[in-house]
């Protein structure tokens, strides 16, 4: 990440640079306004000084952009670097042999590779803000873990001098944690002692919690609600389930749409009647012929007026302005941006994405089956029906209100998300509950809870264990 933030800080100082040489560029397209008023503007229009201007924006902001094409040109893999290289250079050239051999008459255009330059890397810097953005989001995923962790130091918790708080960071493969009720599990492993719920919502989105027991695997990030759970340390840090779901949605970012491999490989090479043909190298025949059109049926098309009397001038212009516009930078830079700002905003919110092809094959899709707990249904147990089973022995002839105020008399004192169903089904009758006698509430994680209610033992539960 700080690698990240480092790439985007010099490319912030280069695209400061170019708009400043680019601005520098526009006043001197101005003078003609303000020369009448100010004398030395005429400086800012002067051939010099747009020489001088184009050839530092070319060694300094656009060096490493002409550099990376002109060298993926001489490997035979040309890229969009270099449809831009070979634009601005050659529109140097053109204007700098029109600058220093008058007589040729060619007119000379420096503000081209200036403004190119500038445009490009503004579309660069905007893409490398979007990437920090995404892996900001992305690592937000890693902020519900925990900072410490309780470790065993003596391989058994006998008292409070045997376990210590350390960094969840300096834990390792094997080590003994203790997770107390109410605190978050701080990496995945394995339940040696202890008994507990677990909520684990924030990994696999099912609302209702899941029983621990001894053998039972837990995952970093995931909440203990009651028991007090002893665990081997199997996957510290980012070896957790969460870590492997960052890892998962940064390669999908990575992995290729196919409409992305397409702005890409449209820099390389295009398909015309399954005839394969370098595209860049289209491109510069493409300017080759340009010039060679306008240079000889130039003056039968255009009147010698609007050709200024030099048609190799305007020829070489044109042929230099489709080598400057044949990169396809915005649907280049474009589509890798939306892709990670997509697959970023989906992993936020639960949606693991694997890569940019999955969000554009959505573009055909017309049917959706969610079978996921919360997205049709909302994701929270309620009481829909009190039954009350035909044996008097176990009905204790008690209305279906009384059984309910009953059950819920016990699970105000837990924290289950049945429990609070219970509780919020009792309280929709606008009448108190009875209370649970003091000292006789005990529950046990993964099974129920039982207490002393109006002088009676009421047992909430599985059926197996309240029938135990």
């Amino acid at each position: 990440m700080e690698d990240k933030h480092n790439r985007l800080k010099e490319s912030g100082h280069q695209l400061a640079v170019s708009w400043a040489l680019c601005a520098v560029c526009l006043i001197g397209h101005l003078s003609h306004i303000f020369g009448a008023k100010v004398s030395w503007v005429h400086v800012f229009h002067s051939t010099g000084f747009h020489l001088s201007l184009s050839l530092f924006t070319l060694l300094g902001p656009g060096r490493q952009l002409i550099l990376d094409g002109v060298k993926s040109l001489f490997k035979g893999a040309p890229n969009m670097n270099t449809l831009v290289g070979l634009g601005a250079l050659s529109s140097f050239t053109v204007s700098s042999f029109a600058a220093l051999i008058p007589k040729l008459g060619w007119k000379a255009f420096f503000e081209e590779p200036v403004m190119l330059i500038a445009f490009v890397l503004l579309g660069r810097n905007l893409e490398q803000r979007a990437k920090i953005k995404a892996t900001s989001d992305m690592t937000g995923l890693l902020s519900i873990l925990p900072s410490k962790a309780r470790l065993m130091v003596n391989g058994e918790v006998n008292n409070g001098d045997s376990v210590v708080e350390v960094p969840c960071s300096s834990l390792s493969v094997g080590d003994q944690i203790v997770v107390l009720p109410g605190d978050r599990v701080p990496a995945d492993g394995i339940v040696r002692a202890g008994r507990s719920i677990v909520d684990e919502s924030s990994l696999t989105g099912e609302p209702l919690p899941v029983t621990k027991i001894s053998g039972s695997q837990v995952a970093a990030g995931s909440v203990n609600l009651n028991g007090t759970l002893t665990i081997e340390v199997r996957r510290p840090g980012g070896e957790t389930a969460i870590g492997d779901i960052v890892r998962l949605v940064e390669e999908a970012q990575s992995r290729e749409a196919p409409v992305q491999r397409l702005a890409d490989n449209f820099a390389n090479f295009i398909y015309i009647h399954q005839v394969a043909g370098h595209f860049t190298y289209g491109v510069m025949a493409l300017s080759v012929a340009t010039f060679m059109f306008w240079n000889l049926f130039g003056p039968r098309i255009l009147s010698a007026g609007f050709c200024q009397g030099n048609t190799v001038s305007l020829a070489l212009q044109l042929s230099c302005s489709v080598l400057v516009i044949a990169c396809p930078c915005a649907l280049g830079l474009a589509t890798p941006t939306a892709m990670l700002v997509g697959t970023s905003l989906g992993a936020t919110k639960g949606l693991l994405l694997r890569g940019g092809s999955v969000l554009e094959k959505f573009s055909i899709v017309n049917t959706i089956v969610f079978d996921k707990t919360g997205t049709l249904t909302i994701g929270r147990p309620v009481v829909t029906d009190v039954v009350i089973p035909g044996d008097t022995e176990h009905a204790d002839q008690r209305s279906e209100d009384e059984v309910l105020k009953l059950a819920a008399a016990v699970e105000s004192n837990t924290v289950h998300p049945v429990g609070k169903a219970i509780v919020e089904a009792a309280q929709a009758f606008k009448s108190p509950f009875p209370k649970v006698l003091d000292g006789t509430f005990v529950e046990e994680p993964g099974s129920g809870a039982v207490a002393i209610v109006e002088n009676r033992k009421v047992s909430v539960g599985t059926l197996e264990w309240v029938q135990r």
